[in-house]
């Protein structure tokens, strides 16, 4: 298994963990760099696939929008017995390890997990009840005229429904939904450039959008999978603003890192893990040591109007500012406050660690979730680069 794949597995196993409510930002600014994606998400095929199941289930015979949601759950389960037939031991297929191990399907199944991502990038059309819209496009095509063959039988049958356009967007690959045979998870060269150009035109002004448009994407490596070693080739590569953005987002990871490195020492203390709140200890004072003027008010405050609009909740702007100003000041009673509180707003009282410590096991130490990626190194890597492999097939 190559890195990337990695790196995605052991992140998507450790779970969504926020217990300072810092994920709204950092949501803002994956908004921001990589539109269209979510850590749910797993392989770029996805976003070919769907659009021509949903096209072929419009074409058949659906009573209501339960069947239609029946009828998708068939096939998804059909297509991921398919692809991991075609790829055999590839991560990323969802639902497969559930299937073949348990023998029932995945809560979140892909039309959950891409559905946000094909509307983005202009696949699905936006707004609605997918499962109400493809009945109702059964019952139009069900009673719509034949098409009488002539000189130009060529064209799309949802253009000739009164009142209905054209919804789904696909590929022009031929999936065969009525056949059980493998398919490869990989993306052919019709499919990589059908969605790369999709991306490229449904998200203007995006990091996405600028590595797909420039060609950029197609320098980058495995050795830049992690966030922070991908603004080794943005630097002096991407407009200014581009690059403001990725400074910012960046500053907010490190931020966020700092953070938490002061919730673990709080939480080890509270759980009598000694050593290992000396370790976070040492750890908080040498990260803010190497990155002071990153940690400033000001430039914390930078951050904060870059989001502001894209963020409704101020409770998360007013933490990370009045925090950054206790850092400012050395008030770390009062940083250590800011966070015991912060905590207890977010997740009540009863589910507080920080003012429940003997609820929890004794002596073990909390275990931090990782730096903000942004979907970088779950899902932007990974697409980026199997659109590349693609285009060289």
């Amino acid at each position: 298994m190559n890195r990337a794949n990695k790196v995605m597995k052991l992140l998507q196993g450790q779970g969504a963990i926020d217990e300072l409510g810092l994920g709204r930002i950092r949501d803002a600014f994956s908004n921001t760099l990589f539109p269209g994606m979510s850590v749910l998400q797993t392989r770029a095929k996805y976003f070919c696939l769907l659009p021509a199941m949903y096209s072929f289930l419009e074409r058949t015979r659906i009573a209501d929008a339960r069947e239609t949601r029946q009828r998708i759950r068939d096939l998804e389960i059909s297509l991921t017995r398919r692809l991991a037939a075609g790829s055999p031991g590839e991560a990323g297929i969802i639902g497969a390890d559930s299937l073949a191990q348990r023998g029932n399907y995945v809560k979140y199944d892909p039309t959950y997990v891409y559905m946000a991502g094909l509307e983005t990038y202009g696949l699905v059309k936006s707004g609605g009840n997918i499962y109400a819209t493809i009945a109702e496009r059964s019952v139009a095509y069900s009673h719509a005229p034949k098409k009488q063959t002539g000189n130009d039988d060529s064209g799309d049958d949802s253009d000739d429904l009164n009142g209905f356009g054209q919804l789904f967007l696909t590929c022009g690959v031929d999936y065969n939904f009525r056949s059980d045979e493998p398919l490869s998870m990989a993306l052919n060269s019709t499919e990589a450039m059908f969605l790369k150009g999709q991306i490229i035109r449904h998200t203007k002004g995006s990091l996405l959008h600028y590595l797909l448009d420039s060609g950029l994407y197609e320098t980058v490596t495995e050795a830049y999978v992690d966030f922070e070693a991908l603004g080794e080739i943005l630097r002096g590569r991407v407009p200014t603003d581009i690059w403001e953005s990725y400074l910012l987002a960046r500053r907010y990871s490190r931020y966020a890192d700092l953070l938490r490195t002061r919730f673990a020492y709080l939480y080890d203390i509270a759980v009598g893990a000694s050593e290992a709140a000396e370790e976070e200890l040492n750890e908080f004072e040498q990260k803010l040591l190497r990155r002071s003027e990153e940690f400033t008010p000001e430039a914390i405050d930078e951050i904060v109007v870059f989001i502001n609009h894209l963020v409704n909740d101020d409770g998360s702007k007013q933490f990370v500012r009045k925090t950054a100003k206790a850092i400012a000041e050395r008030e770390y009673a009062t940083l250590d406050e800011l966070i015991t509180l912060r905590e207890k707003t977010i997740k009540g009282v009863r589910r507080c660690k920080l003012l429940n410590a003997r609820e929890y096991e004794q002596g073990k130490p909390f275990a931090k979730p990782a730096p903000m990626s942004y979907r970088w190194n779950t899902i932007g890597f990974t697409i980026l680069k199997e659109i590349k492999e693609g285009l060289s097939v």
